[in-house]
């Protein structure tokens, strides 16, 4: 029941998108729109054909194993003309006032433009040529990748945008790994002498002060007792005393250790730990995540584990409140790399359409695809190096709905 109410939603929200400018035709010498002042008709090469009177201009964005450019042919009544016969420049203006300008130059019986014409090919288009010694000039709309939503419904949508800024964009290596006590605070309590043990007062898991006394011992030399005290701080975690049981030379009869820090070892893929250095930051959280704790990288072993192909990698981890125990699964993000973005969006904005990666921008209640150029990326954050700009408004919340009524529109790319 709960499934098919979604479904039931969801399908009332794309025909809500339709109903408001979302879903028209997208059809033109490229794909958008049809015209507002000119019938959409095709020329010979497949573009847009621009005709007042005599003279026709055939406009296309060509761009088959090429980046895209416009190519022009001009036809006087149906006899083609050549290059040097006419002139054309093509002025574009971007949904939220870009402007671009294109003067094209004779191309063997074409003429055409040198600069490639960024994607989306969605714009307002100005057509300036000339021929004989008149202008001629069209004006028509092509829209691609580009929807209207009232803000009405993309509230209720859960849609949501935040303002494109800079942001530190973090790499970080993710493996797991195991909490044990740092052998460098651990201390085996040793008697002086051999004998029969007269008192055991500590247990496994007792806290110990450095000086306490942890047993008292009748000497096996002098039958004199004496005292066993900790040489550390810590927590017993080992070893135990049994009244009248003899204690043997130069055995340890407790394990003390300091849990203030503690060591987390992780296996990494050797794919992986080429990329790990002494002193490296780590994130170490708990198998459920409701513990975290930051150390740094401090040993790597000099050899692979030859079953798992993974390499030791060990962390120094501060434990003052005693929030991992030894014992305890962890994970643990390595970070090998930190860097600040002048342009980062967060990563569940970014969709696939076609074969870019984008992002939504919305100006106004009209929202339209902006491919990406992406740089370093992690789990949060993407970085984008060319495509957007800093104070952009773009989709977070949703953005899949965007992508869905724009293929749902049925808008195409034919050049």
């Amino acid at each position: 029941m709960a499934g098919r109410l979604i479904q039931v939603i969801v399908g009332a929200l794309f025909i809500s998108f339709s109903a408001c400018g979302g879903g028209g035709s997208h059809e033109h010498f490229h794909g958008g729109h049809p015209a507002v002042e000119l019938e959409d008709k095709k020329g010979p090469h497949g573009g847009r054909l621009l005709s007042d009177g005599d003279f026709s201009l055939e406009l296309q964005i060509f761009e088959k194993d090429v980046p895209p450019h416009f190519r022009a042919y001009a036809y006087e009544h149906t006899k083609q003309l050549g290059a040097e016969d006419f002139s054309v420049t093509v002025a574009l203006r971007r949904l939220g006032g870009g402007e671009e300008e294109f003067a094209l130059g004779p191309a063997g019986t074409f003429r055409a433009n040198e600069k490639e014409v960024r994607e989306p090919h969605s714009f307002d288009v100005q057509v300036s040529a000339e021929h004989r010694g008149s202008r001629y000039v069209w004006k028509y709309q092509s829209y691609e990748a580009r929807t209207e939503i009232p803000d009405e419904i993309a509230v209720r949508s859960g849609v949501t945008t935040e303002r494109v800024g800079g942001h530190e964009v973090v790499t970080a290596i993710h493996a797991r790994g195991k909490i044990l006590p740092s052998e460098d605070r651990i201390a085996h309590v040793i008697p002086r002498f051999s004998g029969v043990v007269r008192e055991g007062r500590k247990h496994i898991g007792d806290r110990v002060e450095k000086g306490e006394v942890m047993a008292v011992i009748e000497s096996n030399q002098n039958l004199q007792p004496f005292e066993v005290k900790s040489q550390i701080s810590g927590t017993v975690i080992n070893g135990h005393l049994i009244v009248g049981e003899f204690v043997p030379d130069s055995q340890w009869v407790y394990v003390v250790a300091d849990l203030s820090e503690v060591w987390a070892d992780f296996s990494v893929s050797l794919e992986d730990s080429y990329s790990i250095a002494s002193a490296q930051d780590v994130l170490v959280s708990s198998a459920n995540g409701d513990r975290a704790a930051r150390g740094r990288v401090s040993y790597i072993a000099p050899y692979a584990d030859e079953r798992a192909q993974t390499q030791l990698v060990r962390v120094v981890l501060p434990n003052e409140k005693n929030a991992f125990l030894p014992g305890m699964f962890v994970s643990g993000d390595i970070v090998i790399d930190r860097a600040q973005a002048s342009v980062a969006v967060k990563k569940e904005a970014v969709q696939r359409l076609r074969e870019w990666e984008v992002v939504f921008v919305k100006i106004g209640e009209t929202y339209e695809a902006r491919p990406l150029t992406i740089g370093k990326r992690n789990g949060e954050w993407v970085e984008v190096i060319a495509g957007l700009s800093g104070g952009d408004e773009y989709v977070v919340g949703n953005a899949f709905l965007i992508k869905a009524d724009i293929l749902k529109s049925g808008a195409s790319h034919d050049h």
